[in-house]
């Protein structure tokens, strides 16, 4: 006994740096993205009463991770944890969970030379992959899940596969990750197919063991069967949505350079060879064949990957490929180390004689480093110089060089990997394909800083018969839960979900593809658009022509093409209108800041630009409105090399036309001003402009 616990505790501290590293990586990658808070807003329907619906009403499937949505409802509901708190932590757990089966999976693994070696390697294999630890929180999505589950029914697969409760543990892993995603169908039909070829090895029989077979099958039938028949009643579709909104075409040239790019950051080209020796190993040893099924399902769904063009999120899809090939692979390894220690190399040996020496261990700890450092060195590099940008979400691809990765570059065939790598995300960026993880962060961190506010709104306000249109509709809609929305892009609107494609392969934008049918957006009669919450009705006025108090020092600034529709809804509430009286109330007590061809007013922390008699063609050329900061720092990091910030605006984004009387209200930053200079342009030059400093206010405008 008390060897077993030293030996255990030594085991333990050996993997603890591995374990450790990823806990580090995945500190740094830990994100939530737009898309999860989609699935949110299903969980939000469904435990208020409406379903699993996006618009209560409207029955569309715009999720693809039935039992995701299921478990943060659960969570919800039983502990009172909202799914964006839920949900990464939910997946940290899955994490543990596929680590633990991996283990597992080794430590009872028949006749396995160099056991513990083995596991060591496996685990540092997946543990210092930059890609594995980005989906450790897996961005609010179902990711993890999936691998769990995959990983779990290839375990019990090649180890319990004799056993009914193996087979029953089996099929409940399958059928939890075809609930989870829709590609656990492909993986399933593969698993089985391997299954009873399997079984007549183990057996020496030529006809399938049909009885194992249902065993293995009916499980998964049942569940996923009834989940089929559950959606077409509730639906009235077979397949989710989310199909139809990104399934345009094949479309393999993408698939083809986000496979390809993928092989070069993450090593694929080294790990599936290795793969490979350790197949061909154990099938000669003992018939054994499990080597064989990760081979399989990773190879085909590569190429249903490449069929369908990659995705939108970098290599998401290929999150189970790190921890089943991991093991198979440091298998490998450990057989050239065992081959190259023995000095046999030209004759065959048998791998049920394996030879267990000091030399074989450190022969094969010897090939592990550059096996390690090759798969996980670029994508390494790219996750810590993503991880410092902050910001710039506009920031599609990220190139590694001599400024940011000299190290690198340094090791042997690494320039030309670096190279190719480059180039290839130069492309899928083009095309919105393999997007960092790092775009994801920033374009959620923004949304949430921005929309966030909303949750405070008192229910209620937004009138039944609103409806409004969203490009980008997870967060700004998830804490608006009361306005309807039809989604650009087709993933919750049955229609645009199947507008036809005309756009050629070469031209399209993964998952951005679908646009609503001519109109479309006029019969379903969109009315309302809500722009970003403000503290004050004035500030509201920098973004729309209506504000409507919708908490404590919460206004929801709106614009509607219908004025009598606004006035009925909205009556009996704190509602303001900004027209020709509002603007009067504003300015006429107030002396203009700039007199010029307009007159510009600072009123609380805005400008109002007022012209007065005024036609359309006055408002028409582009505003510029230039800010010196009292401290360069408080600058947005994109703007600290030029000194100063730059907030151009076009008038009908920010103001409005009644009558002879033109108005703009353009809201500033929070940071101290030191100076200010306005005024208008074309592209002949300047047609007035104006300044003022802020602790003299002295007006310098010319015309």
């Amino acid at each position: 006994m008390k060897e077993n616990a030293i030996r255990n505790t030594r085991v333990m501290l050996l993997h603890l740096p591995w374990l450790a590293l990823l806990g580090w990586l995945s500190s740094v990658a830990w994100f939530l993205c737009d898309d999860a808070f989609i699935s949110f807003r299903y969980v939000r329907n469904l435990l208020e009463g409406h379903g699993l619906v996006f618009n209560p009403g409207e029955y569309v499937e715009g999720y693809s991770n039935f039992l995701w949505v299921l478990e943060l409802a659960a969570i919800w509901w039983a502990l009172g944890v909202a799914p964006e708190d839920a949900a990464p932590w939910l997946s940290v757990a899955f994490t543990a969970g596929t680590i633990a089966a991996m283990l597992w999976w080794i430590a009872r693994l028949p006749l396995l030379c160099h056991r513990g070696l083995v596991a060591w390697m496996a685990l540092g294999l997946v543990c210092a992959s930059a890609t594995f630890a980005v989906w450790t929180s897996g961005g609010g999505l179902e990711t993890r899940q999936f691998t769990f589950f995959i990983v779990l029914a290839v375990m019990c697969l090649s180890l319990y596969r004799d056993s009914r409760r193996g087979l029953l543990a089996s099929s409940l892993s399958l059928a939890a990750a075809a609930l989870t995603r829709p590609e656990g169908l492909l993986l399933a039909a593969l698993c089985f197919g391997w299954f009873v070829i399997q079984r007549m090895a183990d057996t020496g029989r030529r006809n399938p063991d049909w009885r194992r077979l249902i065993c293995l099958a009916a499980p998964f039938v049942v569940l996923v069967g009834a989940h089929f028949l559950w959606r077409y009643s509730y639906y009235g579709e077979w397949l989710p949505n989310t199909y139809y909104a990104k399934h345009v075409r094949p479309w393999y040239e993408s698939g083809f350079r986000y496979l390809w790019a993928a092989a070069l950051e993450t090593g694929l080209y080294l790990l599936i060879p290795l793969a490979a020796v350790a197949m061909r190993n154990r099938w000669r040893a003992s018939r054994d064949g499990t080597g064989a099924l990760v081979l399989l399902l990773v190879g085909v769904h590569m190429a249903y990957v490449m069929r369908i063009g990659g995705d939108h999120f970098e290599y998401r899809p290929l999150d189970f490929y790190w921890p089943l090939l991991a093991v198979p692979a440091s298998m490998g390894i450990v057989h050239l180390g065992s081959r190259i220690a023995s000095r046999r190399w030209l004759r065959r040996f048998s791998p049920l004689l394996p030879i267990c020496t000091a030399g074989a261990r450190t022969c094969a700890f010897v090939l592990f480093i550059p096996v390690l450092f090759y798969t996980s060195a670029i994508q390494g590099a790219l996750l810590f110089e993503g991880a410092a940008i902050r910001e710039r979400i506009k920031k599609l691809h990220i190139a590694l060089d001599d400024r940011n990765a000299a190290w690198l570059l340094a090791a042997p065939g690494m320039p030309m990997l670096v190279a190719v790598s480059n180039d290839l995300r130069r492309q899928t960026s083009r095309q919105v394909v393999a997007a960092p993880f790092t775009q994801a962060r920033e374009f959620a961190n923004q949304q949430l800083r921005r929309w966030k506010p909303y949750e405070n709104m008192e229910r209620g306000v937004i009138p039944d018969d609103a409806l409004t249109v969203g490009g980008s509709i997870g967060i700004r809609f998830y804490y608006l839960p009361d306005l309807k929305v039809i989604d650009l892009h087709g993933l919750t609107d049955a229609t645009v979900a199947r507008n036809p494609v005309e756009t050629p392969n070469h031209q399209r934008r993964m998952a951005h593809d679908r646009q609503p049918p001519p109109g479309y957006l006029e019969e379903r009669g969109v009315n309302f658009t809500i722009h970003l919450p403000v503290t004050s009705e004035f500030q509201a006025f920098g973004r729309a022509g209506y504000a409507v108090k919708v908490g404590p020092a919460l206004w929801m600034p709106f614009d509607s093409s219908d004025r009598q529709w606004v006035l009925d809804r909205f009556a009996g509430r704190d509602l303001r209108v900004f027209d020709r009286d509002y603007v009067a109330s504003l300015t006429g007590d107030n002396q203009p800041a700039i007199r010029s061809d307009w007159d510009v007013y600072l009123i609380e922390n805005s400008l109002i630009y007022v012209k007065d008699p005024c036609s359309p063609e006055d408002a028409e050329p582009t505003f510029f409105l230039h800010l010196d900061p009292v401290d360069v720092n408080d600058l947005p990091s994109h703007r600290k090399q030029y000194g100063f910030d730059n907030l151009d605006f076009a008038f009908r984004y920010h103001g409005l036309i009644e009558g002879e009387v033109c108005a703009a209200v353009r809201e500033l930053p929070d940071y101290a001003i030191a100076a200010l200079r306005t005024g208008q342009f074309t592209g002949e030059g300047q047609i007035w402009k104006g300044s003022f400093t802020y602790n003299s206010l002295v007006d310098e405008s010319e015309t």
